[in-house]
């Protein structure tokens, strides 16, 4: 019985015009989000990339010079995109996607698209995952708002039952019918977009497959929430224009409301400081010193320890280059008081992160959208991990200027050590090796996101519970 009901739910469902053109306009929004997603991230794959080639290049061809002037010089790091990012673009046009990379700088990320763009635009990208996001549910509630209501209004939900249905198999041929009708939209665009993929060398990434598979679980639980909370509400509400009512209400609050809200009161309960205050405070204690100690007292002592570790008692009789090693230590120095701001300040985003997720408890489509950019190699975890990873290049590169500089100066006459010059050619700049990232493990990924994971399932559980509690009490009168 439960298929008699699934094959008639999905025919009056087909044979209605309004889902025809519902339909039209959900695949037609689907295909262009995701073309054009595919036409951004093949640029913007391809810019990148060349990207890191010319600034490795320039990095060794910057011509000769002293190796701390070229740690000086620098080197950019681009952050390649996530491995579903023309899925869903995530937070990626507000962190950035470039480092310049100094010696005693750490930067923030450069290239923010969304800071060119007017406030409209910044509402959000056309993506898969917008879409999939906002317009599914909506397009689940058109479709079922009159599941048990409109049936009960027009006498057929009593024929049903004397025929001896019983309500859950009516649940769930309903649900079955219902979900056939949805698929029969978003299928064909995932098609379309297996198609492409195929054509591409994506599918090779470590990984790829186990993603693109919890994504698409994930968002087959967001629909099927919405699809069991709708026959929930169908059974309980006195009319159909009351179940529509409270489930529109719902979905506003859901896709409008709750992330909106959720993010002001993040920024509320765990607050960031302006750029201009943290750059201030952090040029402050590196002039004092991360313990209160003056960096030029520590250089100071660390000049004595050396006399005393050599046996000797003037720089010139050093078996090191001072000025590279004074150079590192006050580099080193450095480290200790960006390590505190940055971590600060990371440690701020990720509970403003975490309290977001938190509140995916009320709304499912934070826990989605979390997941989405998680497995899309687009979210704020993968940024700062690209960031920690563009920070320890950076000191790497100073690590191993300095310390050519040491090593080398320190095997010449002592004239030229005493000197603050020594000139180093693309053979030295070598052996600073290309910059590159590679996107968290997906073992690391589902560890992030396991409160979002946790949070779809049990909304997912509660709704088929409710959808059952509901209808078991299905009242058969008009009210």
């Amino acid at each position: 019985m439960i298929g008699y009901v699934a094959r008639k739910e999905f025919t009056e469902i087909s044979r209605d015009g309004r889902f025809r053109w519902t339909a039209a306009i959900m695949i037609l929004l689907l295909v262009t989000a995701l073309a054009t997603g595919w036409q951004r991230y093949s640029a913007f794959t391809a810019m990148q990339s060349k990207a890191q080639v010319t600034s490795n290049t320039q990095w060794l061809k910057q011509g000769d010079k002293n190796p701390h002037s070229a740690a000086h010089y620098g080197n950019y790091a681009f952050k390649p995109a996530g491995p579903l990012a023309y899925f869903d673009s995530g937070v990626e046009a507000y962190t950035g996607t470039a480092v310049f990379m100094e010696a005693h700088k750490q930067n923030f990320a450069l290239a923010r698209p969304a800071s060119d763009q007017s406030a409209v635009a910044r509402f959000g990208d056309l993506t898969g995952a917008t879409i999939l996001q906002v317009m599914l549910p909506l397009l689940i509630i058109f479709l079922g708002f009159k599941a048990f209501s409109g049936e009960r209004e027009s006498g057929t939900l009593r024929q049903l039952l004397s025929m001896g249905v019983k309500r859950n198999q009516i649940l769930w041929g309903k649900a079955i019918g219902i979900g056939a009708a949805v698929a029969l939209v978003v299928v064909p665009c995932i098609l379309i977009g297996a198609i492409i993929l195929s054509l591409t060398d994506l599918t090779a990434a470590v990984g790829f497959g186990t993603r693109t598979l919890v994504l698409s679980a994930s968002y087959a639980a967001y629909g099927g929430i919405f699809l069991f909370l709708t026959l929930a509400v169908s059974a309980v509400a006195p009319s159909s224009r009351t179940a529509l009512i409270a489930l529109i209400g719902f979905w506003a609050f859901t896709a409008f409301i709750a992330p909106k809200a959720v993010t002001e009161i993040s920024k509320v309960t765990h607050p960031t400081p302006a750029y201009g205050e943290f750059m201030a405070d952090m040029r402050d204690m590196q002039a004092r010193g991360f313990d209160g100690v003056s960096p030029w007292r520590r250089i100071q002592e660390m000049q004595q320890e050396l006399y005393t570790e050599y046996g000797v008692s003037s720089v010139a009789e050093l078996p090191v280059y001072w000025p590279a090693t004074r150079m590192q230590r006050l580099e080193e120095l450095d480290h200790e008081v960006f390590d505190f701001h940055y971590q600060s300040l990371r440690s701020a985003y990720t509970d403003q992160l975490r309290l977001q997720d938190t509140f995916g408890i009320i709304a499912p489509l934070l826990s989605l959208r979390s997941i989405s950019m998680g497995m899309s190699g687009t979210d704020l975890v993968t940024h700062l991990k690209f960031m920690d990873a563009a920070e320890q290049y950076r000191r790497n590169m100073v690590a191993k200027m300095n310390g050519y500089l040491s090593k080398a100066a320190a095997s010449l006459n002592d004239s030229f050590n005493s000197s603050n010059y020594m000139t180093a050619d693309e053979g030295v700049f070598a052996i600073v090796p290309p910059f590159e990232f590679e996107q968290p493990a997906l073992r690391q990924v589902l560890s992030d996101h396991t409160r979002n994971l946790i949070a779809l399932s049990l909304w997912l559980a509660v709704v088929v519970t409710a959808a059952r509690i509901a209808v078991d009490r299905l009242s058969l009168e008009v009210r």
